[in-house]
């Protein structure tokens, strides 16, 4: 059986004991055997089976994504694939809860340098807690009480299974790649604070406190226990970050309190209704000379096989938002937000270690590039 790397050690990270590693070996290796190996099957089998059986069907050849769909669920390879991967996602769950549950309370190691702030008085918006996103039991809302990061534990180890490792040992290569694409953009530019909206556990958080090592560095979210673990990784990794429980569509900082505002991976998780107000608040919290920079997923709408597969993502897992968010108009939305200057970019995922399955085959591991959304508050 193939042997995952080991995921870089912080204090809080539930790797378990030997039958939980075991276990979470078992489910990286069938979930790595779906998308390397039995997701390119899925092209062969609507080149020689599925688009002719809809052909005979219709009348006509599949062209639209939904085409495609219809032709490739009535395939039972087809099914017998979306079982499998829906099975090998559930097991790295079922994989990391133990050992997350069994970690207590994780305590801060040393002098802290960061801070932790959390408000009970906090409402989630709707689209966060209505739903277990990824399919992940309990959402990123479950919380146990005082002291609680199970939500955090569970989500940074299974992250790092689903995603086979190819976002480095700390999760961090989406963050990594944002920090780089706006120092390349623009090299003069010295955030004196920065602002990471949707931080999670603080993946994409800690590289911007890299990146700026004078500025100031907050990361939001409305989840307790996964701010919990947030400040005891970043503790732990000797990394200053400051988090708080917040909403991002209504955050409690002053206006024009930050010189950047980001986020990573998060737009596509939010509703119609809650993305535009998560730009007009960043314009809000924005000093002039201020920078917007979301970076999320990219847009396929030239490839309708490429859109089919990453719309399973709204099918299968959990993942409502992400076929309107691809529509989405963002600069037109940035722009309505209160932006006069606005631009789209592709950061060409380059940071994160594929192998060429992986990359051809899961719209997650950014194989055609993560999609950046900057804007500039130049009043």
């Amino acid at each position: 059986m193939k042997r995952i790397a080991e995921q870089e050690a912080h204090a809080g990270l539930a790797m378990g004991d030997h039958d939980d590693r075991a276990r979470a070996d078992f489910a990286f290796t069938l979930r790595n055997r779906v998308t390397s190996t039995w997701m390119p099957g899925t092209r062969t089998i609507f080149d020689r089976r599925a688009a002719g059986a809809f052909e005979k069907r219709h009348g006509r050849r599949p062209q639209s994504p939904a085409d495609i769909r219809a032709a490739m669920d009535a395939d039972p390879w087809y099914r017998f694939y979306l079982s499998a991967r829906r099975a090998s996602q559930e097991m790295i769950w079922e994989a990391v809860i133990p050992p997350a549950g069994r970690l207590g309370r994780v305590p801060m190691p040393g002098a802290p340098k960061g801070s932790l702030r959390l408000d009970p008085e906090v409402q989630a918006p709707a689209y966060v807690g209505a739903i277990d996103i990824h399919c992940m039991p309990g959402g990123y809302l479950a919380d146990r009480g005082e002291g609680d990061t199970g939500a955090g534990a569970v989500y940074d180890r299974g992250v790092y299974l689903y995603m086979s490792g190819l976002m480095g040992g700390l999760n961090d290569a989406v963050g990594q790649l944002a920090a780089r694409f706006l120092m390349a953009r623009l090299p003069e530019f010295a955030p004196r604070r920065i602002l990471d909206m949707g931080c999670g556990v603080g993946h994409a958080t800690l590289p911007w406190a890299s990146a700026f090592p004078a500025a100031e560095v907050t990361g939001i979210d409305v989840g307790a226990a996964l701010l919990r673990h947030a400040h005891v990784r970043a503790e732990s990794l000797d990394v200053a970050v400051h988090f708080v429980q917040a909403n991002a569509e209504r955050t409690p900082f002053p206006d024009g309190h930050f010189d950047l505002v980001t986020s990573s991976i998060m737009l596509h998780e939010t509703s119609l209704r809650g993305l535009p107000a998560i730009l007009a608040e960043s314009r809000r919290l924005l000093a002039p000379g201020g920078v917007m920079l979301h970076v999320d997923q990219p847009r396929f709408d030239d490839d309708p096989w490429a859109t089919f597969l990453q719309e399973n993502e709204t099918h299968y897992n959990n993942e409502p938002f992400w076929r309107r968010y691809r529509h989405l108009d963002l600069e037109a939305e940035a722009r309505a937000a209160g932006f006069g200057r606005v631009e789209l970019a592709t950061l060409r995922a380059d940071v994160v270690r594929q192998s060429q399955n992986n990359a051809a085959d899961d719209p997650k591991a950014g194989a055609r590039g993560f999609l950046a959304l900057l804007a500039f508050r130049d009043d």
